[in-house]
């Protein structure tokens, strides 16, 4: 057979057992058969950095403490602060676009960026219903409305219990008990 055939079919048995799309034995048998008893040296596999994964960790972090002091501890106009809100908001959630294959980071980010989405639209609501606490409720609380659709289509149960409990306290403080 040719060589160049050879290499063809042994490449595409090895992206079989990478993908899983025929079981391991056979796999290893093809690969035997095809390159004469031979043997090939396995792809080294790619494993994420974990270095690297801290590191975004780390950086998604802290994104959301350094929105919340130059919101509320900073003298610079609302609007402003709504548009260095919407540039941060953008930040983390291309940082889930890049990301997205890592779980872990999935889930922390997700969290931030829920977090996030709940700043913003506080400080949205602070900036046009000044003073009006009845609005600011009603955001919150349809923040955590949507925290608990999201916990229950996306099967996260730390969204469902946040909306939840959230909810409940909303509740709770618009009613004054």
């Amino acid at each position: 057979m040719n060589q160049d055939r050879k290499k063809i079919i042994v490449n595409e048995i090895l992206y079989w057992r990478e993908n899983r799309l025929l079981p391991e034995a056979y796999c290893n048998f093809l690969l035997s058969l095809y390159t004469e008893g031979e043997g090939i040296t396995p792809p080294a596999t790619k494993s994420t950095p974990t270095r690297k994964t801290f590191f975004t960790i780390l950086g998604i972090g802290l994104l959301l403490p350094v929105l919340f002091l130059v919101t509320y501890f900073t003298e610079i106009s609302p609007i402003l602060q709504m548009v260095i809100n919407f540039i941060f908001l953008i930040v983390c959630i291309l940082g889930l676009v890049i990301n997205r294959k890592n779980s872990l980071l999935i889930h922390i980010g997700s969290i931030i960026l829920a977090l996030l989405i709940l700043l913003f639209s506080v400080n949205v609501s602070e900036h046009f219903f000044n003073g009006q606490g009845f609005y600011l409720f009603g955001i919150i609380l349809s923040n955590c409305i949507s925290w608990v659709l999201i916990g229950v289509f996306s099967r996260k149960k730390y969204f469902l219990i946040a909306g939840i409990l959230g909810s409940i306290a909303s509740i709770l403080i618009m009613l004054n008990i």
